[in-house]
């Protein structure tokens, strides 16, 4: 699955936005093993994928985990009442999302990163 979202997503946009020159970019990916699996490596390297290393003790970096926490913090007031209804809230958390809350994660990024490195990666 992740590969696909390689081949259709990822390596498409890159190519829009850096051209064929994949040295003017890297990814970066968390330790999650649908990332670090042997398919997903051998692509990466098959299409010249530069990943930075991930430190093992850093979920802070992880900006969307604070956004799968606000959204479940949000979901989860009322159960829902069935698969759909589910969905839908979902939906609805994610088009909510406040943007200033999203730009907040994305400016802390910088600090959370000069912490990292104050701390050797812990």
């Amino acid at each position: 699955m992740i590969c696909k979202i390689y081949k259709y997503g990822l390596l498409p946009s890159t190519k829009k936005w850096f051209g064929d020159n994949n040295t003017n970019w890297s990814l970066l990916e968390d330790n999650d093993p649908k990332h670090t699996s042997k398919m997903c490596k051998r692509f990466k390297v098959d299409n010249g994928v530069q990943s930075l290393p991930w430190p093992s003790q850093s979920p802070d970096c992880n900006l969307i985990e604070n956004v799968w926490a606000l959204m479940k913090l949000k979901i989860n007031k009322q159960t829902p009442t069935s698969m759909k209804n589910f969905m839908a809230r979902i939906r609805k958390q994610w088009k909510n999302l406040p943007v200033d809350f999203a730009a907040k994660l994305v400016n802390s990024m910088e600090h959370r990163i000069e912490l990292l490195i104050e701390r050797n990666g812990d």
